[in-house]
């Protein structure tokens, strides 16, 4: 049969475009997968080392006299004027819960009043919540110092 049309032969086309585009596709490839080794071991270089912390149980009485020094320098910066009442409360509530905390393993620095009283740390919950409000609100020197007054002999009566 005879057609109006002269048909090509399939493989009379030229296979260099194919070839050009397969050629794209791994050199893509290969910069795609060299880019992320190369972030990977930035990312593992740039990272610090971490050092892996090793837990030393102290002596109590070492415990006691490092806290009882923190509570003499809120004290002091109290007294000199260099804090105000809200923070020197503040201040209190964390240097007792981070010392109930290495009393008693107990992460209490991140509990709430509830939580303390749910553990029953009386001790400690009663001090917190005497700080709850200087904490938030504007108390008088006397209080201040009773205050101060009062997480020392927390520290010093904790057993």
């Amino acid at each position: 049969m005879q057609t109006s049309v002269d048909l090509q032969d399939p493989f009379s086309y030229s296979i260099l475009p194919i070839i050009l585009v397969v050629a794209a596709a791994v050199i893509l490839s290969v910069v795609l997968v060299a880019i992320k080794f190369i972030q990977r071991r930035l990312n593992g270089q740039m990272k610090p080392k971490e050092k892996v912390k090793v837990f030393k149980a102290r002596h109590p009485e070492v415990i006691r006299k490092d806290y009882l020094a923190r509570i003499d320098k809120i004290e002091h910066d109290y007294t000199s004027g260099k804090t105000n009442v809200r923070i020197t409360h503040q201040e209190l509530s964390a240097c007792v819960r981070l010392f109930v905390h290495e009393m008693t393993g107990i992460n209490v620095h991140t509990f709430s009043l509830n939580e303390l009283r749910a553990h029953g740390i009386d001790k400690l919950s009663g001090l917190i919540e005497q700080f709850y409000a200087p904490e938030f609100d504007l108390r008088t020197d006397k209080e201040t110092m009773d205050s101060i007054r009062d997480a020392r002999e927390v520290v010093t009566s904790w057993t």
